[in-house]
């Protein structure tokens, strides 16, 4: 048998190749972050004081000039249940009562966050009786002004406060159709001190989208309120620069989340409709962020129009991504080459591979992001094959699983010795690993080659790992090549090195004789994977559609074959087949 990279020599794809490499950006360091710490230390003590509270006083607000609509749908389930007098957040279920604001901080920090960014607003404006929806957001509200009005460093943190006045801006039918006039006054007077406080605070949420909040929100308040021009400009000027530094130009995320991508877009449509609602011209750059990002999000999706489980976003997207692209106006078909955030697509007949051609964002930037560089997803039509595990749970019983989905062996790509390609430390950032991903993709006559080669285990084991695939164009057959390379004498060690392909759930998968393994799709279709140069075997995974959400499934791994040479791979082919299992 030939070696493993020699394997598509002779297939046809004479064309012009597209090559790019991505190098991990750096990040701040840990004098900076340290020294950031300090210095916001230092402010917080001083916005305790009395002293302060007087600083935040200024023109009254009369009035609510615009109110735009949230294109993001929250959810009925949710909002019905707050009618019910219960809040359900993460794990919590909360009475709401007259000790609902005072008990919430004992309830954990997600049912705190929900709670005070009054995210429950978007669910509250799903249900259908929305008279008694506005008695309960009037109810909860007039609870949080007894308690949040004066500044508090968790209740005012830049980014809780953000969310918060976004939501009241975009939601005010629900918090301010009382007839009482003392209530709405105290709802218009707390809305611009917050405004000035986060004047000061922009920049104290953290790097990445809770700065995109802290910019929209400002933004929002300016436009929004009367005698907010201030405000206006600070917030238009934040907002142009982090939009600058976040969405790249292949409108994907620095963070490489896809989910932020799609929150980044409900608050630059918030923020251009505020503007249109008041009949003022909104920025040139909001739509051209948007005409960015729409292609990229569609990129993402499968045939059955859910996501690929890269980096922390759920199957389904969240936030009503379909609503959210038609409130866009981003009209763009999907990208297939998305150099700038790491992402590939191939998308023949009715197959589409996506893949992670990217290494992990800059280290303040990682939090959430997974060890899955070089990993793919494979879809025929609405059929989901292969998959990656997807994102866990930060919170609950299943917290546990945050961790475990964010590991390599967790994505369908290739693992040495039970080591990620970065590592993940202890406080949740990626650390050292991937620095640089190459890609070269070339079309041709007989359907499309993808080459992804990263470094991530080059410090530690010697080797870089070179993929390739190749989709045919009728989306019935994909090929693989999984290749390692080394320089040392040795070889690579004695690190097991294992492929794994994590099947969907619907996915009915029987192991033949020889090594074969034949997979039922839902709709009836049969596939056929073979591999040489190891060998394949059935075992149980898991599967995240959503974080709480697990489900049982099966994953095809292939252990490669030992070679003492300067070259280990195998190759590998998912070939559509007639009949059924």
């Amino acid at each position: 048998m030939k070696p493993a990279s020699q394997q598509f020599s002779l297939l046809d794809v004479a064309g012009a190749a597209q090559r790019a490499e991505i190098v991990r950006a750096k990040g701040q360091g840990a004098l900076a972050g340290i020294r950031d710490n300090f210095f916001r230390g230092l402010r917080e003590w001083g916005y305790r004081t009395k002293l302060y509270g007087h600083r935040l006083k200024g023109r009254h607000p009369v009035q609510l000039l615009f109110s735009p609509d949230d294109p993001a749908p929250g959810s009925a389930v949710m909002g019905s249940a707050l009618l019910g007098g219960e809040m359900m957040a993460g794990e919590a279920s909360l009475p709401i009562d007259d000790n609902f604001w005072k008990l919430l901080t004992i309830s954990g920090a997600e049912a705190f966050a929900y709670a005070h960014r009054f995210h429950w607003l978007q669910d509250l404006a799903q249900v259908g009786d929305q008279r008694e929806a506005r008695a309960v957001a009037e109810r909860l509200t007039r609870g949080w002004l007894a308690i949040g009005q004066d500044y508090d460093p968790a209740i005012w943190a830049a980014e809780t406060l953000a969310r918060r006045l976004i939501h009241w801006l975009a939601h005010a039918p629900l918090v301010m159709s009382s007839g009482d006039l003392v209530y709405r006054s105290s709802i218009l007077l707390t809305m611009a001190r917050q405004a000035r406080h986060l004047m000061r605070v922009l920049d104290d949420a953290d790097p990445g989208l809770p700065r995109h909040y802290t910019a929209a929100a400002l933004t929002m308040a300016g436009v929004l309120l009367p005698g907010g021009q201030a405000w206006r400009l600070k917030g238009v000027k934040a907002l142009d620069r982090q939009v600058t530094a976040f969405v790249l130009a292949d409108g994907g995320p620095a963070s490489r989340d896809p989910s932020d991508a799609i929150r980044a877009m409900q608050l630059l449509i918030l923020v251009r409709d505020s503007f249109v609602g008041v009949k003022g011209e909104p920025p040139a750059f909001l739509q051209m962020a948007l005409d960015r990002i729409g292609p990229f999000v569609r990129s993402l999706r499968h045939g059955d129009g859910s996501f690929a489980g890269f980096n922390g976003v759920s199957a389904e997207g969240g936030h009503g991504v379909d609503a959210l692209l038609a409130a866009s106006d981003a009209r763009g078909k999907p990208i297939e080459n998305a150099a700038h955030a790491g992402y590939q697509r191939m998308a023949l007949g009715r197959g589409c591979v996506i893949v992670d051609s990217g290494p992990p964002p800059a280290p303040e930037l990682s939090s959430h992001a997974h060890a899955g560089t070089a990993s793919f997803e494979f879809s025929h039509g609405t059929d989901r094959i292969i998959v990656n595990m997807g994102p866990g749970p930060e919170s609950g019983p299943l917290a546990s699983l945050h961790g475990l989905a964010r590991t390599s062996a967790a994505h369908s790509t290739l693992i040495i010795g039970d080591r990620n390609s970065c590592r993940i430390l202890d406080d949740g950032r990626l650390g050292d690993g991937v620095r640089s991903v190459t890609t070269s993709r070339e079309a041709g006559p007989d359907g499309t080659l993808l080459e992804v080669a990263h470094d991530g285990y080059v410090k530690r084991f010697g080797a870089r790992h070179v993929r390739k695939l190749y989709l045919r164009p009728d989306g019935n057959r994909l090929d693989g090549a999984d290749i390692l390379t080394t320089t040392r004498r040795r070889g690579m060690g004695s690190g097991e090195v294992l492929l794994r392909f994590h099947l969907h759930p619907a996915i009915k998968p029987r192991e033949d004789e020889g090594g074969v393994i034949f997979l039922e799709t839902r709709s009836g279709s049969l596939w056929r994977f073979t591999v040489e140069g190891g060998a394949a075997r059935l075992e149980e995974s898991l599967y995240l559609p959503r974080p709480a959400d697990m489900q049982g499934t099966h994953q095809i791994v292939v252990r490669l074959d030992r070679s003492d040479g300067l070259e280990m791979g195998c190759v590998w082919a998912l070939v559509r087949v007639s009949g059924k299992i």
